[in-house]
């Protein structure tokens, strides 16, 4: 592959980034790739995006290269609380508001909005470990990007304020307000009042950092004021006074923080959302204060785009969209991880769960393998994206795949044998790894047919779903006489299966009868082998239904 074109994006970039510093000669001596989150709350799927682009493009860089390539993910917990996630108690904390996230107490484990049914007493554990908020979501997420295979080293933004790693920034920042405003006008058209700093100090009255306004610099101390009406989502307490800005008493506002954590870091390599890529964004005044304030190489910059949830942003403040948590339950980790590298970053993955998104996913996810494995030809990039999604890098021998449509079909027809079914599909036996990778889609196939799949792939019976087609008068005495019969005695599924046959065509006719079954607990006319799967249903919701439905 010598052509760009032909190249994966995780290459090109990494090819990019190469020549960037070659380039720049001695500026750059040391590559690191960051990125950054403020753990506010639950971190929905779309902040996954920016791990694992980072995360692959840190790994290709060092397999590429004899230097030593630095990885982190960065928590800004020094942010404040500046909007409250709809699951947290609004009694215990609207006071809250405003504070820094480090400073705010964990939620207890029952209040966090978390799925504590799907969490595991080992994941329990380490929210309950968990002191402060900005840990508690932290680490849901970090758990979530760890079963991705991303293994960025995190660093906690609070900890390089309070150990006087940033004081240098600070200084520099507050020294050089003045072309730091006029970086605001030129770059962002902001037009700020004289009495304003990029800093804002946390209150040592009341403890938040969201009311505070600096309002003059003396070389070694702030002025400050705690205003009441600053912000409208939290209260100042009117403090004012003077407090060195150094060692952790407050932080840079978001637009100077940033570019001084590359600064006091290190970092080279560092993409962002394209809402932060726009033009007079974000990233447009971290790149003008990196190189005219702090005198250092604008980071190398790879503007992805937005994961979208049927259609819409997703956004962890209004609920929208799969958390991430959730995400990574849904598909094995290489699949999951398969479906941000398949895509380039400046494309939208619009993904709906809900859909045939996920079918589609694993059998685009299959293709790239035969590719990888030459048994098909095809895009090289897709091989590649299958490549790079393997955990560790280990990329498995070529070996039979399950389709997972297929097992999302046949596990429901209980008179299916699945390694019966797929041994045939093959040809030969399936070896321990082909059973193994048979049961582990069984087992996410599962989730998918429960939760998501649409209505023509759910063949399984479920009590709390009413029936939508009528019943004929025949057909309820049908249903009545078939549960009589299976009450008689203990049946193989072979004779009851023609016993339901004879009984059906001395009355309302074969197929009426048996589409009846179906009617009756499935909402549809046709599922599978109607005695395999009436044995399946447990015997009380058996009756149940048929009781519901007739009255008898």
């Amino acid at each position: 592959m010598t052509d760009n074109q032909s190249l994966h994006w995780a290459d090109k970039a990494a090819k990019d980034v190469f020549a960037w510093q070659k380039k720049l000669g001695k500026k750059i001596d040391q590559l690191h790739v960051d990125d950054m989150k403020t753990p506010s709350g639950r971190v929905h799927t779309g902040s996954l995006r920016g791990v694992v682009l980072h995360d692959v493009i840190a790994k290709v860089l060092q397999k590429s290269s004899n230097q030593k390539i630095i990885s982190t993910y960065v928590f800004n917990d020094m942010d404040p609380l500046d909007g409250l996630p709809h699951y947290l108690d609004r009694v215990e904390y609207e006071p809250q508001m405003g504070k820094p996230l480090h400073r705010i107490p964990a939620p207890p484990l029952e209040q966090s909005g978390m799925e504590l049914a799907k969490t595991s007493d080992e994941e329990k554990k380490r929210f309950q470990a968990a002191k402060t908020m900005a840990q508690f979501y932290a680490q849901d997420f970090i758990n979530a990007f760890r079963k991705l295979d991303c293994d960025q080293a995190i660093v906690w933004s609070h900890e390089l304020y309070e150990s006087g790693q940033m004081d240098e920034v600070i200084r520099l920042s507050l020294d050089n307000v003045d072309k730091i405003k006029k970086i605001y006008k030129e770059v962002a058209d902001y037009e700020l009042p004289a009495k304003w700093y990029p800093f804002q100090v946390i209150c040592p009255q009341c403890g938040k950092i969201g009311t505070t306004l600096t309002t003059d610099w003396d070389g070694k101390q702030v002025t400050f004021e705690c205003q009441p009406h600053k912000v409208v989502w939290a209260e100042g307490c009117g403090y004012q006074g003077k407090i060195s800005p150094f060692g952790g008493t407050g932080k840079l506002l978001w637009k100077v923080d940033w570019p001084a954590h590359w600064q006091v870091m290190g970092v080279t390599v560092e993409g962002a959302g394209k809402d932060h890529s726009s033009a007079g964004g974000s990233r447009d005044m971290g790149r003008a204060i990196i190189e005219q304030v702090f005198e250092r190489p604008n980071p190398f910059d790879i503007p992805y785009e937005f994961i979208l949830v049927r259609g819409a942003k997703m956004s962890s403040s209004k609920g929208v969209g799969t958390s991430a948590r959730e995400f990574v339950r849904l598909f094995p980790p290489q699949i999951g991880r398969f479906l941000f590298l398949n895509k380039h970053y400046n494309q939208v993955i619009d993904f709906d769960p809900g859909g045939m998104a996920m079918p589609d996913l694993f059998d685009e996810y299959d293709q790239a393998a035969r590719i990888y494995w030459q048994q098909e030809e095809g895009d090289q990039r897709m091989a590649r994206a299958f490549e790079l999604s393997q955990s560790g890098g280990k990329v498995p021998k070529a070996h039979f795949l399950p389709r997972f449509r297929d097992v999302a079909l046949w596990m429901q027809h209980p008179e299916l044998d699945l390694l019966k079914q797929f041994t045939e599909l093959k040809g030969s036996l399936l070896t321990k790894t082909e059973q193994a990778l048979l049961e582990e889609r069984r087992r996410y196939a599962q989730i998918w047919v429960d939760q998501y799949a649409p209505a023509e792939f759910q063949l399984t019976f479920r009590p709390d779903q009413t029936p939508t087609l009528e019943l004929t008068t025949e057909e309820k005495q049908y249903l009545q006489a078939v549960e009589k019969l299976i009450n008689r005695q203990s049946w193989q599924p072979e004779a009851l299966q023609q016993a339901l046959f004879d009984l059906a065509k001395s009355s309302l006719g074969a197929k009426q009868g048996f589409q009846a079954i179906y009617k009756a607990f499935l909402g549809k006319t046709a599922g599978p082998r109607a005695a395999w799967f009436l044995l399946n249903i447990p015997v009380k919701e058996r009756q149940a239904r048929v009781k519901e439905l007739t009255g008898k």
